[in-house]
C-alpha cells in the first residue's frame, strides 16, 4: 500500500493542484494574448485532473488517460500553455504512490509518456506552441517529480517494512514471555505438588498398613498427611499470591517501566531453613535424611537459597518415588570457591543407566540454567543415585528472581 491510498491525502493535494492549475492559468492567459481566452468549458478541464486525483486514483489504468485526455483537450482547443500541466502530473504521482509498488511505477511513467505524446501532438497543431526548449523543460521537470515521488514510495514503503518487522518482533517478544510464564508457573505448581502428593502417598500407605496393627502409627500418619498437606496448600497459595501481584489488579502482567530494582520475585523464596522441613517431610515416610548444610552456604541470597530448596526437594522427591528400597538420603550443601555444590545420594537398588527425564529434572536444569548452573544425575558410586547441582554464587546477579527463585 502506498501514502496516497487513502482518499484524505488525496484530497489535500487535489486541493493544492486546483489552486496551482487554475490560479496558473489565469495568470498565464494574461501572457498569451494569442489564446482562447478562458471561458467555462476551460475551468471544467482543468477541474477534472484534481477529482480525477480523489476519486479515479484507485482505478489508474482509468485515470491516467481521463486526466491526460482532458488536458490534451485543453491544449488542442487554444487555452493557454503553462501550468495547465501541472493536474496531469498530480494525478501520476497520484498513481505512483497509490496501490501496489511495481503496478503504481509503470503506470506512472507509461502515462508521463502519454503526457508527453499529447503535449508534442498540441505543439503541433498550434502555432503558438511554445520553444522546443521550454518544452524539453517542462518534461525534465515532470521526469524530476516522478524520481522524488518514487523516491518518496520507496522511502515510505522501507519505513512501513521496519514498523511490521518490530510489530512481528514485539509480538513474537510477547508470545515468548507468555510461554515462559507458562513454563515458571507449571513448574512451580510441579515442584509443590509433586513433592507434597508423594509425600502424602507414602504416609497414608503407611498408615493404611499400621492401621490394624498399631493406631497409634497410624495415627503419627495421618497427622503427617494433615501437617504436609497443610504446608502445601501454603506453598500453593504463595506461588498464587505471586502469580497474582505479578499480573495486578487488571490480571495482566504489565512490568513496563517498573525499576528491575523494585520489582517483587516472580515466586516464592525460602532460605536454607526450609530444607530441615523437607527432611522431616521425607522422614515421616520412613526415609532418613541426614542434612549437611555449611555454615557459609546459610548466607546465600534468597533467590540462590531458593534453587538450592528446589533441587532438594525434588531430588527427595524422586527418591520416594523412583529409588526402589531407598532407606536413606544424604543432602549435602557446600560452598567451592565462587560455586555452591548440592548433592543428594540415597543408597537404593542400583541402577545401570540414568533414568528417563520428567517434568522434575526437566525443571531442574531449566532452574539451574536461570543462574548459570549445570546438574549431573546418575548412578551413585557402589549403591543408589546421585543428583548433584553446581551453580555460581558470588557473581550472580540479584536481578534474576524471575526463574531462579522457586
Amino acid at each position: 500500500m502506498g501514502p496516497l491510498d487513502r482518499r484524505r491525502p488525496r484530497a489535500f493535494l487535489a486541493v493544492v493542484l486546483t489552486l496551482v492549475s487554475v490560479g496558473g492559468t489565469i495568470g498565464a492567459a494574461h501572457g498569451q494574448p494569442g489564446a482562447r481566452p478562458l471561458d467555462v468549458a476551460a475551468l471544467a478541464l482543468l477541474l477534472v485532473a484534481p477529482l480525477v486525483l480523489v476519486l479515479l486514483v484507485p482505478r489508474p489504468l482509468l485515470a491516467v488517460p481521463v486526466a491526460v485526455g482532458a488536458t490534451g483537450l485543453f491544449l488542442v482547443a487554444g487555452y493557454p500553455w503553462g501550468p495547465v500541466l501541472a493536474g496531469p502530473v498530480g494525478v501520476l504521482v497520484g498513481v505512483l504512490l497509490s496501490g501496489p509498488a511495481e503496478r503504481a511505477r509503470r503506470l506512472a511513467w507509461a502515462g508521463a509518456a502519454l503526457l508527453a505524446g499529447v503535449v508534442v501532438a498540441a505543439a503541433a497543431l498550434r502555432e503558438d506552441a511554445p520553444p522546443p526548449a521550454t518544452l524539453l523543460g517542462g518534461a525534465a521537470w515532470t521526469v524530476v517529480v516522478l524520481l522524488v515521488a518514487g523516491a518518496v514510495r520507496d522511502r515510505a514503503a522501507r519505513a512501513a517494512e521496519a514498523r511490521a518487522a518490530e510489530q512481528a518482533r514485539r509480538a513474537e517478544r510477547e508470545r515468548a514471555a507468555v510461554a515462559d510464564e507458562r513454563l515458571r508457573i507449571a513448574r512451580e505448581v510441579h515442584d509443590v505438588l509433586a513433592h507434597s502428593l508423594s509425600a502424602i502417598s507414602v504416609q497414608a500407605g503407611v498408615g493404611l498398613h499400621l492401621l490394624d496393627r498399631d493406631p497409634e502409627q497410624a495415627r503419627s500418619a495421618l497427622t503427617s498427611i494433615r501437617a504436609t498437606s497443610t504446608e502445601a496448600l501454603d506453598e500453593v497459595r504463595a506461588v498464587l499470591g505471586v502469580v497474582r501481584a505479578e499480573a495486578g489488579p487488571a490480571g495482566v502482567a504489565d512490568p513496563g517501566g517498573a525499576d528491575p530494582g523494585d520489582a517483587a520475585p516472580l515466586a516464592p523464596t525460602w532460605d536454607l531453613r526450609g530444607l530441615d522441613r523437607l527432611a522431616r517431610q521425607a522422614e515421616a515416610g520412613g526415609l532418613v535424611v541426614r542434612l549437611d548444610v555449611e555454615d557459609a552456604a546459610r548466607d546465600l541470597p534468597d533467590h540462590l537459597a531458593g534453587v538450592v530448596y528446589r533441587v532438594v526437594q525434588e531430588s527427595l522427591t524422586n527418591v520416594r518415588r523412583h529409588a526402589a528400597g531407598a532407606t536413606r538420603a544424604d543432602v549435602r550443601v557446600t560452598l567451592d570457591g565462587p560455586a555452591v555444590a548440592v548433592e543428594v545420594t540415597d543408597d537404593g537398588a542400583p541402577s545401570a543407566a540414568a533414568p528417563e527425564p520428567g517434568h522434575g529434572l526437566r525443571g531442574m536444569r531449566e532452574r539451574l540454567a536461570t543462574v548459570g548452573g549445570t546438574l549431573d544425575v546418575g548412578p551413585a558410586p557402589g549403591r543408589g543415585f546421585r543428583v548433584r547441582a553446581v551453580f555460581p554464587w558470588a557473581t550472580a546477579p540479584r536481578t534474576a528472581s524471575c526463574e531462579e527463585a522457586p
